[in-house]
C-alpha cells in the first residue's frame, strides 16, 4: 500500500467546495483509518469505504463534521470532513484536510 500517491497533474482538475488544492491523495481503504478518526465516522452514522488527505497552502473556511464536495473533472461525490491539521513541511505551511468518501 502507497500511503503518499497523489494525483499528481490531474490535481489541477480538482475541486472541493470549488476551491482547488494544493495536492490531494489517492482514495486509501478506510481500513487504514486510524481508530480515534473511525470513531467519530460511526458517531455520525457516515458511512464510508476509503478516505483521503487534500492540502491546501492557506486555511480554508471547512468546519470538521460538515458535508462536502469534491470532484474530479465531471465526477463529482460527497466527502465527510473528518479532521484539519496544519503542517509544517519544508520550510512551508500546509492545511491538510481527512476526508472520507461518503458511500
Amino acid at each position: 500500500m502507497i500511503f503518499d500517491k497523489h494525483y499528481g497533474e490531474q490535481t489541477a482538475y480538482i475541486t472541493m467546495n470549488g476551491i482547488e488544492p494544493f495536492a490531494n491523495s489517492t482514495p486509501i481503504d478506510i481500513c487504514f483509518l486510524g481508530k480515534k478518526f473511525k470513531k467519530v465516522l460511526t458517531a455520525n452514522d457516515i458511512k464510508c469505504g476509503s478516505y483521503m488527505n487534500v492540502a491546501y497552502e492557506k486555511p480554508q473556511q471547512f468546519q470538521e463534521g460538515s458535508v462536502l464536495k469534491w470532484k474530479l473533472r465531471t465526477d463529482e461525490t460527497s466527502v465527510y470532513l473528518i479532521e484539519e491539521k496544519k503542517l509544517f513541511v519544508k520550510g512551508k505551511h500546509f492545511w491538510v484536510y481527512c476526508v472520507g468518501i461518503m458511500e
